[in-house]
């Protein structure tokens, strides 16, 4: 399943990149564009703007209730139980495909600390920006279980470590 998120929902989109789900967003987007992208790509539309979930040619949408990114996430888990989720291997920021590289090809990419201390590295594809699992990892994939287990009872997570 492919997503496409309205100028709205970039919190969701992001946590929803973070299961490893393909959602586009860029809030420079107009609905037309937003729906003819949908088409163009065959992706579900998730979005909080009533005026376009009532349009013809966004048939296939997803009309996202709260204001909670949780609850919104909650939502569309709820919807789309049977979509398998592969964490930590879409970009966060670009929805890019990330990729494993040698630790000595992340050299120039990350602190000198960094480096030091971490032996995994992924790249994303599309942007560039280089991921590491720093000391955060661990409470991230605790709120995602919170996610994807029980809806409603995450909390914020704050900015993924990226350069």
């Amino acid at each position: 399943m492919k997503f496409i998120a309205d100028v709205m929902l970039g919190k969701l989109a992001k946590r929803m990149r973070l299961l490893g789900m393909d959602v586009q967003y860029d809030r420079t987007r107009s609905d037309n564009e937003l729906i003819r992208v949908a088409l163009e790509q065959n992706r579900f539309i998730l979005t909080r703007d009533r005026a376009l979930s009532e349009r013809p040619l966004a048939a296939r949408h997803l009309f996202i209730r709260s204001d909670l990114v949780q609850d919104q996430l909650s939502q569309v888990i709820a919807a789309f139980p049977a979509e398998p989720t592969r964490p930590f291997t879409r970009c966060s920021s670009c929805n890019g495909t990330l990729a494993q590289i040698a630790k000595s090809e992340a050299r120039d990419l990350v602190p000198s600390h960094v480096y030091d201390t971490c032996d995994a590295f992924l790249i994303c594809g599309n942007c560039g920006r280089t991921y590491w699992e720093g000391t955060h990892a661990q409470r991230i994939r605790s709120l995602l279980t919170a996610w994807t287990q029980k809806p409603g009872s995450c909390s914020d997570p704050g900015p993924a470590k990226k350069r």
